[in-house]
């Protein structure tokens, strides 16, 4: 009997001992590689593709691979990708990352921060499963002075002269070859192009790509890329979903002038004879160079971006081997990169900015407040009623004994009374508040961004969606990089992708408290503003007519840092403007608020106009920056599609529609152009680098470098009149920094100030540049140390000619 049991015991110890090491051995054993960015680059806060390849040498797999992406130090999130890989499999798996960031340089070189995870069974209830290789996404990362041109091409030394190519304003220039992606790893998503400042198209037929890798170009292009068409026999039939934003009808062939080129270049490398084509310019395209009447470079704009298209081949021989062919490609960059920037930090994306000034205040809701004075009158009240009140009637009645019971009642009373009045707007249900700021494009889509903040009436997980063209990011209040949880943002947040769009997962909210999920947008036609406006003699008038099918309130016309009000609009009314303008035009629209230092809440009463305050200040540094003024309304229709599921909360939507606005100028005697009508840009003389902003609304700057140019432009509506400038002033000029000249258009030299002030009231037409622009050098005396100082201010007079 005992030996029986000692061979049973001995069974039992074994199969404790042995069963585990089994079943390790009947594991999944994953090991994972990545590659992210084009041709692994990546910029610092915008999109990238990543492929990442999963080796499974052990047991089947089935569940999640998890990423966590981080934005910015206070928002990100996980996003989840069903994975099934059977044994001895490998598994490749392409996505693309909305926002890449640097993660060593944003968690002080932090490089083993953990971002790779795989969850067998899934993210919501499965077990982590270790793997091998790759924990973290790893690229090389660029900030946004570095320009990416990508180029889709058969043969990349057909457009070799963009290697020694300039663009303004840029630290470095990468030339990348599409080819080198490989088709298959081209991105189905247009944040997957977000590091491309320009694409070319050199005789590629785009028209054999998919349809979600075509549609991910054009949305590259509608949020802001430039794209270059080369001419080509069947430029139409291969520019695929393109052919119908095309700036030119492409004829007959032709021979080009290379001397147009030169000029237009500023080179004298052009030479012999170029073959071209005859052209038509499309309806809604704008012409950037022309030889006798024939358009050779023309753009037409798509959104926020552009589609350029040249007359001839970009890379055939002979043009593309031609010594002016680089200073070609950097007058072209020049003429159409507008400037995309971010806000007075470089490196601050609208993602990021949406953050920290619009949900700062759509955080904050009205159930929030607390009437002081009620409070106070209460407490007061419990005073009074528990002191002399409660003492005298006891005293009467001679039950003083029942103060022991009596006293800690009222307080009880009065303390859910408190919590009552507080909670009342709380418990019902959940609240949301959504502020959104759109613009209104060319073609009628809208487009921008969007937040929206929940206020929970219990704990929990949340659950919003968005349809394909509405991403969903969330801000993440406890993402601190010095705390554990940093590794783990998916714990607190995690997205899930299909064909339908995306699903986001707000994990272990807490009861009353804030939740908020931001993203960018794009939305099918809704309506438009019809703008009909002249300027004659500083009087404004005109008409804006609502064409949305919902009301507008405080609509109003945006120029300069002022808004010029005109009233609440119903679907399809149309309200006069009849105003009186200090200048002889509206001004560009700018920005009248310091984004960073939003005004503190003073009171809850102040919390609807916090919010318009809030997009309005957005709209003004992250929003479509142009020449021209705007026209803006504010809806509560929630426009932006942001559903949540499971929850019916009460909803308070604040909408911001801005278009931009044409305005015709009718001159009738004399005028003057002060500084804030104009534009003005400084770079340095090589291109290279804008000074360095001191101070917000102020003309102070930090100069860096030893020669600046210093560029005015006229507002649209004053060029092309029949008109003759009288006089050009350029005052503010700090002698004791540095020496001022102006160019004279017409000799092609600079003429130098010898004081504080430079006057020109001869010849004035000599200094402006057909499309109206008057360039000013500045030469500091300083060449080593920089200079901080003020920038020299233009105005200009003029008359109608007779």
């Amino acid at each position: 009997m005992w030996k029986k049991f000692g061979v049973v015991l001995v069974l039992f110890v074994g199969m404790i001992v042995f069963v585990p090491a089994v079943n390790a051995l009947a594991a999944p054993n994953l090991k994972v590689s990545v590659s992210a960015g084009i041709d692994g680059k990546a910029k610092e806060g915008k999109g990238a593709p990543v492929v990442i390849v999963i080796e499974n040498s052990g047991t089947a797999f089935s569940g999640d691979l998890v990423i966590d992406v981080p934005s910015y130090f206070t928002t990100g999130s996980g996003e989840a990708i069903p994975v099934d890989i059977g044994a001895g499999e490998t598994k490749t798996i392409s996505l693309v990352i909305p926002s890449m960031t640097d993660m060593n340089n944003m968690y002080g070189g932090m490089s083993n921060t953990k971002t790779i995870y795989l969850y067998e069974g899934g993210w919501e209830k499965g077990k982590e499963v270790v793997h091998k290789g790759a924990q973290t996404l790893t690229t090389t990362m660029f900030y946004d002075d570095s320009k990416f041109i990508v180029t889709f091409t058969d043969n990349p030394d057909r457009l070799g002269a963009l290697k020694t190519s300039r663009i303004l304003n840029a630290s470095t220039s990468q030339i990348i070859s599409a080819s080198k992606m490989g088709e298959p790893n081209f991105p189905e998503e247009a944040a997957g192009w977000g590091a491309a400042d320009f694409i070319i198209i050199d005789e590629y037929p785009l028209a054999d790509l998919s349809e979600k890798k075509q549609n991910a170009l054009i949305g590259w292009v509608r949020s802001g890329g430039i794209l270059v068409i080369g001419g080509s026999d069947n430029v139409k039939a291969e520019t695929g979903v393109f052919s119908d934003h095309l700036p030119l009808t492409l004829k007959a062939s032709s021979k080009e002038n290379p001397e147009v080129l030169n000029k237009w270049a500023g080179t004298k490398g052009f030479e012999g004879t170029i073959p071209s084509y005859l052209t038509a310019l499309n309806p809604g395209a704008s012409s950037l160079l022309e030889d006798e009447g024939n358009v050779l470079v023309a753009y037409s704009k798509l959104g926020q971006g552009q589609i350029v298209q040249t007359a001839f081949s970009v890379g055939d021989d002979p043009i593309a081997k031609m010594v002016g062919m680089p200073a070609f490609w950097g007058t072209l960059f020049d003429a159409t990169g507008h400037s995309n920037q971010w806000g007075q930090n470089p490196y601050d994306s609208p993602n990021n900015a949406i953050v920290h000034t619009v949900a700062s205040t759509n955080e904050l809701f009205p159930s929030f407040k607390v009437s002081t004075p009620l409070i106070f009158g209460i407490i007061i009240f419990y005073i009074i009623l528990i002191i002399p009140v409660l003492y005298f009637i006891l005293k009467r009645k001679d039950k003083r004994e029942y103060a022991w019971w009596i006293i800690p009642s009222i307080a009880i009373l009065a303390s859910i009374a408190i919590f009552a009045y507080g909670a009342k707007d709380r418990i019902g249900r959940a609240q949301i508040q959504h502020s959104a700021i759109l613009n209104v494009e060319q073609d009628g889509s809208l487009t921008g961004y969007y937040v929206e903040s929940i206020l929970t009436n219990k704990a929990g997980n949340f659950t919003f969606t968005a349809p394909v063209e509405t991403t969903l990011g969330a801000s993440l209040p406890n993402n601190d990089p010095f705390r554990s949880s940093q590794s783990t943002i998916h714990k607190q947040a995690i997205v899930e992708k299909d064909a339908a769009g995306t699903t986001m997962h707000l994990r272990n909210i807490g009861y009353w408290n804030v939740g908020t999920v931001y993203g960018e947008t794009r939305i099918e036609k809704q309506g438009n503003y019809e703008i009909q406006l002249n300027v004659t003699d500083k009087k404004l008038t005109g008409s804006v007519t609502n064409g949305f099918p919902f009301a507008l309130k405080d609509v109003s016309i945006w120029s300069g840092t002022k808004l010029i009000p005109i009233g609440d609009l119903g679907p399809g009314e149309t309200a006069q403007v009849d105003e009186t303008l200090k200048t002889s035009t509206l001004l560009p629209r700018k920005s009248m608020f310091n984004s960073y230092m939003n005004p503190a809440p003073v009171n809850m009463d102040d919390l609807t106009k916090m919010r318009k305050d809030s997009v309005l200040s957005f709209a003004g540094d992250y929003m479509n920056k142009t020449s021209s003024p705007a026209v803006i309304g504010y809806t509560d229709t929630q426009i932006v599609p942001i559903e949540l599921l499971k929850v019916k909360p009460s909803v308070s939507a604040l909408t911001m529609l801005v278009q931009t606005a044409m305005v015709d100028v009718t001159l009738t005697d004399v005028f003057t152009v002060e500084p804030e009508m104009m534009e003005m840009s400084m770079l340095s003389e090589d291109g290279q680098f804008q000074p360095d902003s001191q101070g917000y609304g102020t003309d102070e700057y930090y100069f860096n470098e030893a020669v600046y140019n210093q560029t005015w432009q006229l507002p649209a509506g004053l060029i092309g009149k029949n008109m003759k400038w009288t006089s050009l002033e350029l005052s503010k000029i700090q002698k004791k920094l540095y020496d001022v000249s102006i160019l004279n258009v017409r000799s092609g030299q600079y003429e130098q100030s010898e004081s504080g002030k430079l006057v020109k009231t001869e010849n004035v037409n000599d200094y402006i540049t057909p499309d109206g622009k008057v360039v000013v050098r500045i030469i500091f005396h300083d060449e080593k140390n920089g200079n901080q100082g003020r920038a020299p201010m233009l105005k200009l007079n003029g008359e109608v000619s007779q």
